[in-house]
């Protein structure tokens, strides 16, 4: 017999097809295929059902992962009402005489409160870990400062050398919020914003917050930038306005080129 007998290769594959699970194709209407060859569409009705079944299927999954999560919550929210709200005997529940459980109003409040002064404590413990080690302090050639939202919420831009330019690697983002601990700055406006000049200074900026140079358009895109709570501001010295000028960032005026009209 030949080494390439047309029956027995189309044997083989009749073989494989019927050893494979059930595929997609199995599992298509007959209507799909059909439908595709009386409008003569080559196999893109075809496709395009697979394509809708596929996102079909992971849509459902998605739904199926979310009810899961939402049903995992509505029990965890369930039990913590049930142990805070029902009284209870050497970790037992206390029943009536009706088997029934007894419902302790006080006991509600009390843990209620209770876990309001944990979650606030919480709070304030991440609050001093981000703080403590997220610090730091540098010296910042300042371009521009923006009132965001009044009393709550600045911004001021500048650069950690020279030349300056937001554009550039050096260039960052700040911004000065309200906080009552960690640190303590109620008065933001008057306290930090104030004492930055609306000229180019040079400022010593004393922060926290994450900062990844690499991923500076995400900082910008999502308006994620790090705090200041303190700014000491003084005038460029000699050296760092010849960088500037040098640079192109401040330009030197030719008093000789002026217009004598425009000297007076």
């Amino acid at each position: 017999m030949p080494e390439n007998d047309p029956l027995a290769e189309r044997a083989r594959r009749l073989e494989e097809t019927a050893s494979r699970p059930a595929s997609v194709a199995d599992n298509r209407p007959a209507w799909v295929g059909g439908l595709d060859r009386t409008l003569k569409l080559q196999g893109g009705l075809i496709k395009s059902y697979d394509a809708f079944m596929l996102i079909l299927g992971r849509l459902a999954k998605g739904l199926q992962a979310l009810w899961w999560v939402v049903r995992k919550l509505v029990q965890l929210a369930t039990s913590v009402f049930n142990w805070a709200a029902y009284e209870r005997e050497d970790g037992k529940l206390k029943l009536q005489a009706s088997g029934e459980p007894i419902f302790s109003s006080k006991r509600l409040v009390a843990h209620f409160f209770g876990g309001l002064a944990a979650a606030w404590l919480l709070h304030i413990a991440f609050s001093a870990i981000y703080f403590h080690s997220t610090t730091f302090d540098e010296l910042v050639y300042t371009t521009g400062k923006q009132e965001i939202q009044t009393g709550e919420l600045y911004q001021f831009t500048g650069c950690t050398s020279l030349p300056c330019s937001t554009a550039l690697e050096n260039g960052k983002f700040y911004q000065i919020t309200e906080s009552w601990y960690f640190p303590y700055l109620v008065y933001p406006e008057e306290n930090v914003f104030a004492n930055i000049p609306q000229q180019d200074a040079a400022c010593l900026v004393k922060g926290y917050g994450l900062y990844f140079r690499r991923l500076k358009f995400i900082h910008r895109r999502l308006q994620w930038y790090q705090n200041v709570y303190s700014v000491a501001c003084r005038p460029y010295t000699d050296e760092e306005k010849q960088q500037a000028v040098n640079s192109g960032q401040v330009r030197t005026v030719d008093h000789d080129k002026l217009d004598p009209a425009d000297s007076r």
